[in-house]
């Protein structure tokens, strides 16, 4: 099949992009994909190899949307494409709906999260947004009906390449030595971009009740990360890391996930962390559908809840844990990868039948 992958967000090792990059790497060998968004993080583009002559498009959307519509329409003409699946947060997804308007292609629209910031336009959007696309796809539960209502909706996976995530003892030991963090340390991790939705600065409150001699926090994202390395009162009990394209090495070197996110979509990270067996702890604002282990347990906002159930656990235990933990399948790419192609063959042929 043709396909055209729209991210509505830069493309850059985050959750929209990483969540493309991860069915790309299936899907390339047997179909053609090419891939539209605002711009290209060359960490994320080393990670998924480009094949079947893809090409990549980009067009910022934001400062002059007209002009992208109007890019995207002759983008999406010229190439016929039997698949455009949009993803974003929004009903400004409508902007890409408009440009498929005078296409053949099975439209999808696919929202990944629960909060938007453009409100208003996304109350004004979403009329055009209801009506003009084929299918409707969502992270989780929460994330299609924040957006679609009581439309219908699929939920498709968030699938990784959970071989990625597998616990290594030997990158465990490397990053800790490459980190300068000796191993008697419990290392407490965290991935995600640094803003408001992923509230890290809820790790600092947890920092002032913990002991710095046992404990270091590891943080890894990109975002208001020096905004938020300016906060830390105390700079020997942090280590603070722009995104990498090697992230499983880390959390091998993890000890601990927390992740007090006010909102989520889904909450990728939290998936990622239970693969790689560790115990995760999460603000109860995400939506339960992250759940694929007994590794995880969610937790009110409140500094003490977290900081009783985190010193609940010696470093024996935690490393004992990672060696006796069933985690459930259904985030795996490969089988994740095989349902959506199935559903984009389903449906394409239906909608074809339906226009004969």
């Amino acid at each position: 099949m043709k396909i055209l992958e729209v991210c509505t967000v830069d493309f850059s090792l985050t959750g929209i992009p990483v969540h493309i990059r991860n069915y790309y790497n299936e899907l390339k060998k047997n179909n053609k994909i090419d891939i539209v968004a605002k711009s290209f993080d060359k960490k994320i583009l080393r990670t998924m190899p480009l094949e079947n002559e893809t090409v990549l498009y980009e067009l910022p959307r934001t400062k002059n949307p007209i002009l992208y519509i109007s890019k995207l329409r002759k983008i999406v003409a010229k190439n016929n494409y039997d698949v455009v699946h949009i993803h974003g947060n929004s009903s400004t997804m409508a902007l890409e709906l408009l440009a498929c308007r005078s296409s053949s292609a099975l439209t999808i629209v696919h929202t990944h999260n629960t909060e938007y910031k453009a409100k208003v336009l996304n109350v004004l959007l979403k009329p055009y947004l209801m009506h003009h696309a084929d299918l409707y796809f969502a992270a989780s539960s929460e994330a299609g009906k924040k957006l679609y209502n009581r439309k219908k909706f699929v939920v498709i996976k968030n699938g990784i390449d959970v071989s990625n995530f597998k616990f290594n003892l030997e990158e465990r030991l490397y990053i800790r030595k490459k980190l300068n963090i000796t191993d008697d340390k419990i290392i407490l991790g965290h991935v995600g971009t640094f803003n408001e939705q992923k509230n890290q600065d809820f790790l600092l409150k947890l920092s002032k009740k913990l002991n710095p001699k046992k404990y270091h926090f590891v943080l890894i994202g990109d975002g208001e990360r020096e905004k938020f390395i300016s906060k830390i009162a105390n700079k020997e009990m942090f280590t603070v890391l722009k995104t990498t394209d090697e992230i499983g090495k880390f959390y091998s070197s993890f000890d601990m996930f927390l992740f007090p996110s006010n909102w989520e979509g889904l909450g990728m990270a939290a998936v990622e962390a239970q693969y790689a067996t560790l115990q995760t702890l999460v603000s109860d604002r995400i939506p339960k559908t992250v759940k694929i282990s007994n590794n995880i347990k969610f937790l009110p906002l409140e500094v003490n809840r977290w900081v009783k159930e985190i010193e609940n656990y010696s470093k024996e235990d935690l490393l004992k844990s990672r060696k006796n933990n069933f985690i459930s399948a259904e985030y795996d790419i490969k089988n994740c990868a095989k349902k959506l192609m199935n559903l984009y063959i389903k449906e394409y042929n239906a909608k074809n039948q339906k226009s004969i």
